[in-house]
């Protein structure tokens, strides 16, 4: 399954890459939430509420690059875990019905877990690792340079090594929604 998201996310942004005429340059900002599953630990994280920041590129009407960063705060009976999110992302355009348009996106996500507790154990828990990531965004126009977005992203994988933990005991699969604001600074609808 992994090797599959992760081609499929090599394949979308090989195909948003090439130039073509530039038809938006847009910035905006989210509110997000997010849960995070341990593959192998007893540890239950709630879904935790939190906020982003993204920019992106249109090239052309169906291909697009989005960069992107979410901060969460993940909840738990034995304490909190702050979740940091990186993500460089290509868009398809999917489906596009009047001023609403959607998108399979996909790319490579970097993220870092920070704990005090993990599965039972109390210490400085400092997760991290970059992961293949998968899901469906959408923008609906309210004007010609303003849009309203909103998405759905799965992340797969494993962290890298932290102190007492091996990354084969720490595989994670995360995900989240958002939902939030674009402003077309170049080009728009």
């Amino acid at each position: 399954m992994k090797r599959i998201v992760m081609a499929m996310a090599a394949l979308v942004l090989l195909t948003a890459v090439p130039a073509q005429a530039q038809t938006g340059l847009f910035v905006g900002a989210q509110v997000t939430g997010a849960s995070l599953s341990y593959k192998d630990a007893a540890q239950d994280l709630d879904f935790g509420s939190g906020y982003g920041v993204h920019a992106g590129l249109m090239l052309g009407s169906s291909l697009g690059l989005l960069v992107n960063y979410d901060k969460n705060t993940l909840g738990s009976s034995t304490g909190d875990t702050e979740l940091g999110q990186w993500d460089l992302l290509g868009r398809l355009r999917f489906i596009g019905v009047g001023p609403l348009r959607t998108y399979l996106t996909a790319g490579i996500t970097g993220r870092s877990a920070a704990s005090d507790v993990y599965n039972g154990t109390t210490g400085d828990f400092d997760f991290s690792g970059t992961n293949p990531t998968a899901g469906l965004t959408a923008q609906f126009m309210v004007g010609s340079k303003l849009a309203v977005d909103g998405g759905v992203l799965w992340t797969f994988g494993k962290f890298n090594d932290t102190p007492g933990y091996s990354a084969s005991k720490v595989e994670a699969t995360g995900s989240r929604v958002s939902v939030g604001l674009s402003y077309y600074l170049f080009g728009g609808n």
